[in-house]
């Protein structure tokens, strides 16, 4: 039992003690036994006193990296420094972490006061592992310490002013395999020139067949020479950029937590941003609120992705105006032959006849529909129709668990993102 959980046991002691020397003194008529009686009942209302006047103040700091991808385990230091006052054998500690943070199996673990495992009286420190759920940007602080009295009967409450932040990057899909989303362990598939401008494909080199490649790519006269299968193997030479358009429209975020179609938008973009920068390709973002471009040749690509996730981990649906005006004036900046793939839970009618245009440009354009009722929630706008931009527009509909994100890997929504057949 730790000093502060001793506090009951104490305050028995005193009273049983001072109750026997009162009834020794009034049996034995000792006038010091009663004086010692009142001097060990007055002595926890000393020890409060003394406590409260001169109380112990503390400051505090907190050491954690300042980004994490979600589902990733990461490890939170607290530090305690006393400052003066009464010295302290114990001390207890509780932080202040979003739920978000804190892993459901251990709901408990990081809510409760605990004693600094460290302490030496004047410094110590305690370390937490949070793991997030799902991205997004959250506060931590501030902490709380509760210290005792010189006899530890007493807790004293204290706040430490210390916040930070962390801020939960959004975690692709992974491919469930290999040929998902790009090159396979056979070179790019057939279905690979759709996603190109122009050819799109290099002449990488002859190979020995294996089982489940076309036959149209044998190379007959390698096979002849040799007497064994040997086929064509292709390299991808340029991936076409993609434009992820995600709507952000105040009121049309359905669902609660990360079953929400904010969050399986998010996760959709990041997979399908991620894709692309892996295969060679650039990623523009355009929201009511952004647009930012991440080009194949960047100078620093790592720092690139990383401002395209960071303001993918910042996104809400708080914005006052609708998309398309601001798809309109947009426009400008991106190329002909634009791929298009939008991200939406709201039928807004100006959305739909832009993309209709965009298409009779020769753009390309994939729609990301979240059915909002699947999500709890009521549809502000329209339904969307799979004819809705034209017959080279793709329209892909995702509800709320049959798609998670979360269940078996995603199995069920990595589908959808996969080329189409």
């Amino acid at each position: 039992m730790n000093r502060l959980g001793s506090a009951g046991i104490k305050s028995l002691v005193i009273t049983v003690a001072t109750a026997f020397l009162f009834v020794v003194a009034v049996l034995l008529d000792l006038q010091y036994l009663y004086l010692m009686a009142v001097a060990l009942a007055v002595l926890p209302l000393a020890s409060y006193t003394l406590a409260y006047f001169f109380a112990t103040r503390f400051a505090a700091s907190r050491e954690h990296s300042a980004t994490v991808p979600e589902g990733r385990r990461l490890s939170v230091t607290l530090e305690v420094v006393s400052q003066g006052g009464l010295p302290q054998s114990a001390v207890q500690v509780v932080d202040t972490i979003p739920a978000e943070l804190i892993n459901p199996d251990t709901p408990n673990a990081l809510t409760t006061p605990a004693p600094l495992p460290t302490w030496d009286g004047a410094t110590g420190s305690r370390t937490d592992f949070v793991e997030p759920q799902y991205r997004g940007v959250y506060k931590l602080g501030p902490a709380r310490l509760v210290s005792t009295d010189p006899l530890g009967l007493f807790s004293f409450s204290a706040n430490l002013p210390i916040e930070t932040e962390l801020v939960v990057l959004p975690e692709p899909l992974a491919a469930l395999d290999k040929s998902a989303g790009g090159e396979g362990a056979r070179g790019v598939r057939e279905r690979d020139g759709k996603t190109r401008r122009g050819e799109g494909m290099e002449f990488h080199g002859v190979r020995e067949y294996q089982q489940g490649d076309p036959l149209r790519r044998v190379h007959w006269p390698t096979s002849a020479r040799t007497g064994k299968l040997a086929v064509i193997e292709f390299e991808r030479a340029y991936q076409q950029d993609i434009c992820i358009v995600m709507d952000l429209t105040a009121g049309t975020n359905y669902g609660r937590g990360r079953d929400s179609t904010l969050e399986y938008a998010v996760k959709v973009a990041a997979t399908l941003a991620d894709r692309t920068l892996r295969a060679g390709g650039g990623v523009r973002l355009l929201t009511q609120h952004d647009n930012l471009a991440v080009k194949p040749r960047e100078a620093d690509p790592e720092a690139a992705r990383f401002r395209l996730f960071d303001r993918l981990a910042r996104l809400k649906c708080d914005a006052d105006t609708p998309l398309a005006p601001s798809l309109t004036a947009a426009r400008t900046v991106t190329d002909g032959g634009t791929h298009y793939a939008v991200l939406t839970s709201y039928g807004e009618p100006g959305l739909l006849a832009f993309l209709a245009d965009r298409v009779r440009h020769g753009d390309s354009v994939v729609v990301y529909f979240f059915e909002p009722t699947s999500f709890g929630g009521v549809p502000k706008g329209g339904v969307l129709s799979p004819a809705v931009a034209g017959k080279s527009a793709t329209l892909r509909v995702i509800e709320c668990g049959t798609h998670s994100p979360w269940k078996e890997g995603g199995r069920n929504l990595e589908y959808l993102l996969r080329d189409d057949s």
